[in-house]
């Protein structure tokens, strides 16, 4: 397991030197995949399904152009996207003499409903199961930026298979899980003389569907944990919220709980960071923290309203807590979904010291970040996407469109140039 050792591999005098990351391994990117801690932690967690992804499906991701499952009741139900087909069509004329080559050896990309339809009727089946909506992520990450092109009001709420592909395809978060989720990875080193460097499990990627909910963003929190303690805690959405200052120690309380209780001494590895959703409580302010991700102790990994060099800097006290690792006599089996309230009694916190927790102040100058949509950097213009969306056919006609208005706006620009000589 990675210690705060590697602080030594730098010299004695060099006590300024910014401190370094303990090495981040594959085996511990893979313990932060939804698929891995999920089982254990399931009754602190919002009711959820994982479905494995077939290779179809991954190939079907990465590939460009978006091609929506044509089956009935497939359809987005909101009118402004209707003009827009779901499925590509093969364009019967209109192909350039320069394409005839291209086109014959390119066959028609089937819609996902013909392409993997056991796994499309399986997400159809979790999504009623789930009561009708769902937040859809994979591995480690949801479509967050690619809300903007969802049918719901810009949220990632999914009614049907195709508002899901339609977020996946549309998000670059979702590359990541695919493409990066291990870069900057060091080799997991050998156990014993008979173990192969190689021995960690292989990547397997999963489509996660969670019951949908509208949360009040205030009240999600990154949680910060070196060496088996919490040490800090952030509020991540960054706006400033008067009420939460009122709701300190709460807040606090309710993430130390979830936390000594379920998380401290079961996840496998002694550093790694939680997302948490504490909702209102009925008959108190708070009711108990429900675990949302986790993700890996890393720069990847975005530390909010904390820099990474302080909390690396940060002494735990007492030094490191090695614990039981990952002890399978620790883990919650209700059986059920996650969604039933299971009683954290007070059997309470080891009386270590507090975290620290920032929230967003008045005075500070990002504590009013309405007027910049969340995610905007990654939104693409309306027309490219239904452009998209229509297909080959649509993709060229647009290019066609788009080189006809760059070539008039240069034939304007030098008839200006030769006007004033």
């Amino acid at each position: 397991m990675p210690t705060s050792t590697n602080t030594q591999s730098s010299s004695g005098t060099a006590s300024s030197a910014v401190p370094e990351f303990p090495p981040i391994t594959r085996d511990h990117i893979l313990n932060c995949s939804y698929d891995s801690w999920f089982p254990k932690y399931r009754a602190s967690c919002i009711k959820s399904r994982i479905i494995p992804l077939s290779p179809e499906f991954i190939e079907y991701i990465r590939e460009d152009g978006i091609i929506l499952a044509d089956d009935d009741g497939a359809e987005p139900e909101d009118d402004e996207w209707e003009s827009a087909p779901s499925t590509f069509r093969p364009p019967v004329e209109e192909v350039d003499s320069d394409s005839d080559e291209d086109s014959e050896d390119e066959e028609p990309r089937l819609p996902p409903n013909q392409r993997f339809p056991e796994l499309h009727q399986m997400i159809k089946d979790k999504i009623v199961e789930l009561g009708g909506a769902v937040a859809p992520k994979l591995n480690w990450t949801a479509p967050k930026d690619a809300a903007w092109i969802s049918p719901h009001q810009n949220t990632i709420k999914c009614t049907s298979p195709n508002d899901i592909y339609l977020l996946l395809k549309s998000s670059n978060f979702v590359t990541y899980d695919l493409e990066h989720a291990f870069d900057d990875c060091t080799p997991t080193p050998a156990r014993n003389n008979f173990t192969s460097v190689d021995s960690t499990p292989p990547f397997k990627p999963v489509l996660v569907l969670r019951s949908y909910f509208n949360p009040h963003t205030a009240m999600e929190f990154r949680c910060f944990v070196k060496h088996r303690n919490l040490i800090a805690i952030s509020q991540r959405d960054l706006n400033f919220y008067e009420f939460l200052k009122l709701l300190r120690p709460d807040i606090v309380g309710r993430i130390s709980q979830l936390f000594n209780n379920k998380l401290r001494y079961t996840f496998p590895d002694g550093s790694f960071t939680f997302d948490v959703y504490i909702p209102e409580g009925e008959d108190e302010p708070l009711s108990r923290a429900r675990l949302i991700d986790i993700n890996a102790w890393a720069p990847h990994t975005d530390s909010l309203l904390f820099d990474w060099r302080e909390l690396l800097e940060m002494e735990v006290p007492g030094g490191p807590v090695l614990g039981v690792v990952g002890g399978d006599d620790v883990v919650e089996t209700d059986g059920t979904s996650g969604e039933e309230e299971d009683d954290d009694d007070d059997e309470d916190d080891d009386g270590d010291f507090a975290p620290e927790l920032r929230l967003v102040e008045k005075e500070d100058p990002a504590a009013f970040n309405f007027s910049s949509p969340q995610y905007s950097a990654h939104k693409l213009p309306r027309d490219v996407v239904d452009a998209s969306l229509a297909g080959e056919g649509g993709m060229r006609d647009f290019a066609r469109k788009w080189r006809e208005m760059t070539e008039y706006r240069e034939n304007v620009a030098n008839w200006e140039i030769n006007d004033k000589d």
